[in-house]
């Protein structure tokens, strides 16, 4: 003879000849050398090899929930309101009279489901694996496909989906503005003068669909446009009307593709020559044409103030030609620049000499 107690949160099972002979709820029993009593944890999921027993018994089916996990299913059990465990694909049996244990269903085929989730369930599904997350970032926007269909257009921000069979796949595109380098474009000017010219183009998107669906590389349409187009108009021009007004080139790209670029989905933001390689021989030539104009420049205004001084000295000589007095203190102004080279004065000869510049410093 055994005492059995069955405590709270338990149930005593007898099994024998596999079916349920008797049932123990809270309580203290005498087991007279009877068949053994089993406890179960009602706060304990049931082990799968009673499944089939407890399904079949009609004693102890109402007191179970057997709960069957199917294809692109997850079951979610909490206990005492934390995670504790997840299944896929699988049958999970409960104990209706636990209180500690409560199960979710979560169907991952259903996408309008997850818009229900609480960010704590979530956050849990997340960590068994059944929900990923679309990350787009800051400036940035997103085309998103499913079964390799278009969707719709994710801006920045966090999207979870379920994990199931559906193919999702996202396209992220920069909004903001882009520099494409159209660079060492050998091209042959009017005149027959082989330049070499590196071009830069600044734009954005504007509507990342249509951009995608007019092609799935525009960054390289864009560079063929540019490029088509410089070839088009410095082939129109010589190497003198392209170097003196370069902005012209600018000015017709913006032109000739910015309409045609917006209705594709993209803006031209602003474009530039940055730089006009010449070949080695022209560039001798320009260098001595350079030289040249410069000397010449030089030598204008050599002439020029020359000329000016001339001019200066004939008006200073007439203007003394009729003053006598201006005369005589321009005299003596060069002579007072001579006595100030003067060390010492040797006389001889008599006096003749002091009277004579008496005669020069007096008159």
């Amino acid at each position: 003879m055994k005492k059995i107690t069955i405590n709270n949160q338990e149930i005593g099972l007898v099994i024998q000849a596999n079916e349920v002979q008797n049932i123990y709820t809270k309580g203290a029993y005498w087991n007279f050398f009877g068949p053994s009593i089993e406890k179960f944890q009602l706060n304990e999921i049931i082990d799968p090899k009673y499944h089939s027993l407890f399904i079949a018994d009609e004693k102890i089916r109402p007191l179970v929930e057997c709960i069957e996990v199917g294809h692109q299913q997850v079951l979610m059990l909490y206990k005492n309101n934390q995670y504790y465990k997840c299944f896929y694909n699988t049958n999970v049996m409960l104990w209706k009279e636990a209180t500690q244990l409560k199960a979710r269903l979560y169907d991952l085929s259903d996408s309008n489901q997850i818009q229900a989730l609480s960010l704590q369930e979530i956050e849990q599904l997340k960590k068994v694996g059944a929900i990923k997350v679309i990350s787009v970032q800051p400036f940035y926007e997103a085309l998103l496909f499913k079964d390799n269909q278009f969707e719709t257009v994710l801006t920045a921000g966090e999207y979870p989906y379920f994990h199931n069979t559906t193919k999702i796949a996202v396209v992220s595109f920069d909004q903001r503005p882009q520099t494409l380098e159209i660079l060492g474009q050998e091209i042959l000017t009017k005149d027959k003068a082989q330049i070499r010219i590196n071009f830069m183009v600044n734009y954005r998107i504007t509507d990342v669909l249509k951009a995608y669906q007019s092609n799935k590389d525009f960054e390289k349409m864009i560079y063929q446009s540019i490029q088509l187009g410089l070839r088009e108009f410095i082939g129109n021009l010589t190497l003198d009307e392209l170097m003196t007004d370069k902005n012209s080139v600018t000015d017709y790209i913006l032109h000739k593709y910015q309409n045609q670029f917006e209705a594709i989905g993209l803006q031209l933001v602003d474009a530039g020559i940055k730089d006009i390689i010449l070949p080695g021989e022209i560039r001798e030539i320009m260098n001595r044409v350079l030289v040249a104009e410069k000397t010449a420049q030089a030598n204008s205004i050599m002439r020029r103030e020359e000329t000016a001084s001339t001019r200066s000295l004939l008006n200073t000589a007439k203007l003394m030609e009729e003053n006598a007095t201006l005369w005589k203190l321009k005299e003596m102004e060069y002579i007072e620049k001579i006595a100030d080279k003067v060390g010492e004065i040797s006389i001889s000869g008599g006096s003749n000499v002091l009277n004579e510049l008496k005669t020069m410093f007096t008159k």
